[in-house]
């Protein structure tokens, strides 16, 4: 019987814990690859569930592979769940797809998590088959400390309840070093308050998606890696800073308060700003230009919004030169320059133009669906893609698409 239809047995690893406990980047193609794959990640960490499935979907392929053309792969997400985990198995989809173009999908998962997926898989092709791999665990991996060692392995856990003390205890021990424990108590409360307070207005997720962020991105091979280094640098400097102008006997409170809060506010401009350029730099080499203009932006209020805070401190303690209207035409100025960065950032936005820039970015039908990549620009006018199922060619005029988020969209 001919075999008309092909089918893509997939599994995914959405928390990708293939890439953390082996290193093995996704997507992973083909039998043979997934299987050492599955055995590495099985060799790594035995009770993780992730190898089980993937062994799982190679026997979903072996079964599959008998009434139609089949291939299986593993795609990977990154070290947390949510948008852009999703986005990341979207783009690994996408190349999978590429080379193995598929009329529907198997898919093979361990748990309610990594069924999250399956809308970005039905945006490619139809979900033919999904099965779920349950393992059997004994009594004994149920126990207490199975639950302990596990929460202890969640991230916000971990902030909560180990890096807070953590912070504590190096305080004390910074502070007994100096010959100034009498400042224990003041800076404990100082820590834990702080802590609290963005806890509860949720500025600490963002902090740490920050810092995830910034320790996810530094790596020897790209160009960026001095302005993720100097990131980091000008955080400790600001803190170091802030601390010194605290720790200032010869002026009062309310001085010392200010101008370690001025420090603090300089050092994390000076922070986001080099945070910025890095990915600025990232977004060139790994040909991401299309985000140009929102760094830029953003480095730009990151500017203005240091410059107003900072001349609503010098108000608010007094300066002889800072008063009210001071402070409104500071504030006008911030306005213009805002204005003025928003203008000149126009000349960045490349979602209204057709450059070679384009060359290499998916084209995604009304419905959603990916059918093909760009191959070439005409004149700045037009472009031509390659339909990945009839392998033809077609043209698309300017006003037959849009760019957006590095995504070609027919309109």
């Amino acid at each position: 019987m001919e075999k008309k239809e092909s089918i893509l047995v997939l599994c995914v690893d959405r928390d990708n814990d293939l890439g953390k406990k082996t290193g093995i980047p996704g997507p992973v193609i083909g039998k043979d690859a997934c299987i050492k794959a599955a055995a590495r990640l099985a060799l790594a960490d035995p009770t993780d569930s992730d190898s089980n499935s993937m062994f799982g979907a190679v026997r979903k392929y072996e079964e599959v592979k008998e009434y139609a053309a089949a291939e299986v792969a593993f795609l990977t997400g990154v070290g947390k769940t949510g948008f852009e985990s999703d986005r990341k198995v979207s783009q690994q989809l996408d190349i999978v797809l590429e080379q193995f173009p598929a009329t529907g999908i198997a898919l093979v998962t361990d748990g309610a998590e990594d069924d999250e997926v399956i809308p970005i898989l039905q945006g490619r092709a139809p979900i033919v088959s999904k099965e779920t791999i349950i393992v059997s665990q004994a009594s004994e991996v149920e126990s207490t400390y199975y639950t302990i060692k596990h929460a202890l392995q969640d991230p916000d856990f971990q902030r909560t309840f180990i890096l807070v003390p953590g912070i504590v205890v190096l305080l004390w021990g910074i502070l007994a070093f100096m010959n100034a424990q009498e400042l224990f108590f003041r800076s404990f409360l100082v820590v834990v308050g702080a802590y609290l307070i963005l806890k509860g207005t949720g500025i600490e997720e963002r902090i740490a998606g920050a810092v995830s962020s910034v320790t996810s991105s530094i790596s020897l091979q790209r160009v960026s890696f001095p302005f993720y280094l100097m990131t980091i640098l000008f955080f400790m400097f600001g803190a170091y800073a802030s601390f010194a102008e605290f720790s200032i006997r010869d002026s009062s409170i309310v001085s010392r308060i200010s101008e370690s809060v001025g420090q603090m506010l300089l050092f994390l401009a000076l922070t986001a700003i080099s945070f910025v350029a890095g990915k600025s730099v990232d977004a060139i080499q790994l040909k991401r230009a299309y985000n140009i203009r929102k760094y830029f932006l953003s480095g730009s209020a990151v500017l203005i919004l240091w410059f107003i805070l900072d001349s609503a401190r010098q108000v608010m303690v007094g300066k002889p030169y800072a008063d009210i209207t001071w402070f409104a035409t500071n504030a006008i100025a911030s306005f213009m320059l805002g204005l003025a960065a928003y203008k000149l950032s126009q000349a960045l936005d490349l979602s209204k133009k057709i450059t070679k820039l384009l060359i290499g970015l998916p084209v995604y039908a009304k419905d959603g669906r990916w059918i093909g990549l760009v191959e070439s620009i005409n004149a700045k006018e037009s472009i031509e893609y390659k339909n990945r199922q009839t392998n033809k060619t077609a043209k698309l005029e300017s006003g037959d698409f849009v760019f957006s988020e590095g995504r070609i969209l027919i309109v």
